[in-house]
């Protein structure tokens, strides 16, 4: 009988305990979005705004954590108006608080259609190790990504030129024509491999396996002050960040492949 008794007070002890843990993990999680919130929350913001309940998504938190895990300190977010990619470049700018619209910048993904995978090689002691430089080579992916400034275009003919020369010249120095059918990514591949929608694309953040080079534009460096806007992991966010904390954080190649856009 004792044994019983003691072994129904474990099982109610053990019933309390679970009750008392599943009614505590709501408010926790209400806890937890609280401070994310918080977390985002952007000073600028009207009260009717802040009185909205914030949408925090998976690439929103991916961008926010590859940030941070960075040390980009001169980093800030804003967050627009629905209405944002509807203005001219100079509302944007007021928006984001910049001194002038070449420091809007966005993220373009570039297709090789010439791709050719680098060939194998006869040694395969390290074939493993091989085959992780072959994916990682800058000098020769399918896929860039190009951050290149609003008020400049992307030149095909400079950005083939200047890919081919990441490549010291010799026998491994990549055919002439081989950059030479460059194209903007389908835009479902676009969201597929980057990890992000239309006009929320970001050079942080992007989705692990997909090696993908960021490239930067050469005219970006040249900006005053050196601080630039791009895309936040969503439409309705963007994150300033200083230009030499975005090269070094990115590990961004800088190549003069833009020139000025006419009539911007």
């Amino acid at each position: 009988i004792v044994i019983v008794i003691v072994i129904v007070i474990v099982i109610v002890i053990v019933i309390v305990m679970t009750t008392t843990v599943d009614s505590s993990l709501p408010a926790l999680q209400s806890r937890i979005e609280t401070l994310e919130n918080q977390l985002w929350s952007d000073d600028q913001k009207s009260d009717n705004e802040q009185n909205q309940q914030m949408v925090i998504t998976p690439a929103m938190r991916r961008v926010r954590r590859h940030v941070q895990s960075s040390h980009c300190y001169s980093s800030q977010w804003k967050h627009c108006p629905p209405n944002y990619y509807s203005l001219e470049l100079e509302q944007r700018k007021q928006i984001l608080g910049a001194h002038s619209i070449s420091q809007l910048c966005k993220a373009c993904l570039f297709e090789n259609k010439n791709y050719v995978p680098n060939e194998d090689s006869n040694d395969n002691s390290n074939s493993k190790a091989l085959a992780t430089n072959m994916k990682n080579d800058p000098t020769n992916s399918k896929y860039y990504l190009i951050i290149v400034q609003y008020v400049e275009a992307i030149n095909t003919k400079k950005l083939s030129t200047e890919l081919r020369s990441l490549r010291p010249p010799g026998p491994k120095r990549l055919d002439p024509n081989y950059f030479s059918d460059m194209r903007l990514a389908p835009e479902e591949d676009s969201d597929r491999l980057t990890g992000f929608a239309h006009n929320g694309v970001s050079p942080f953040g992007l989705l692990e396996g997909e090696e993908i080079p960021i490239v930067v534009c050469k005219s970006v460096l040249g900006v005053r002050p050196q601080f630039i806007w791009m895309g936040g992991g969503d439409k309705d966010w963007k994150l300033g960040m200083a230009v030499g904390e975005f090269v070094k954080a990115t590990n961004a190649i800088v190549l003069d492949v833009s020139e000025p856009r006419l009539g911007v």
